[in-house]
């Protein structure tokens, strides 16, 4: 090979090179610059978010509960009984049919009768098994026809004892009017029996 061939070749092979580094650094960077396009994700519109209800069921259950805990059993029912024609058809409505019904069976509510207490947790029954509370009703109305019986059984005992108690007086009374009458009697044979002072 000529000596002047091979300088000038060992240049141009440089700038080859060169320039083949150049294009690479250039494809890096534009590489890095320029993202590539990744895959168009929807957006989902915004939602404006519902305002969260808040039931005035519960407020209203332990307005009722403090009533009857202070004995105003009359208030509680008031309570109860408002709620339930606001809510008729609604869970709440006849969740406040149940409390009316629970509080009649409680016995410091005192001025309820036995007939009342029944009356209410048949009203509830009567709507069926679809009722939110009816296993716990039936239960109530069994225990309401149970406490009925015993007052009953209990009012018949009392009544026997007093007439008892009576009978027993009354004989008391008869065996103490013959021990008076006998033990007048004895004084006067005592008198007639006893010997005459000699005159």
């Amino acid at each position: 090979m000529n000596p002047n061939t091979s300088r000038t070749v060992q240049p141009r092979r440089r700038l080859k090179l060169a320039a083949v580094a150049v294009g690479g650094i250039l494809l890096f960077s534009a590489c890095r610059s320029s993202p590539v396009p990744s895959a168009v994700v929807p957006v989902a519109p915004a939602l404006t978010p519902t305002p969260l209800l808040i039931s005035p069921w519960p407020g209203t259950l332990a307005a009722a509960l403090r009533a009857a805990e202070n004995g105003r059993f009359d208030e509680a029912e008031r309570t109860l009984v408002e709620f339930s024609v606001t809510h008729a058809g609604k869970p709440e409505g006849a969740e406040s049919d149940f409390w009316r019904a629970l509080l009649k069976v409680d016995p410091a509510n005192r001025s309820v009768s036995a007939r009342e207490q029944t009356a209410m947790l048949d009203a509830y029954l009567s709507g069926g098994s679809n009722q939110p509370r009816f296993a716990e009703a039936l239960i109530l109305r069994r225990v309401a026809e149970a406490m009925d019986s015993t007052h009953a059984l209990l009012v018949t005992v009392r009544a026997s004892a007093e007439a008892r108690e009576k009978t027993r007086d009354d004989e008391i009374r008869r065996l103490n009017d013959l021990v008076d009458r006998t033990s007048a009697e004895l004084e006067r044979i005592k008198r007639r029996l006893a010997p005459k002072p000699v005159p």
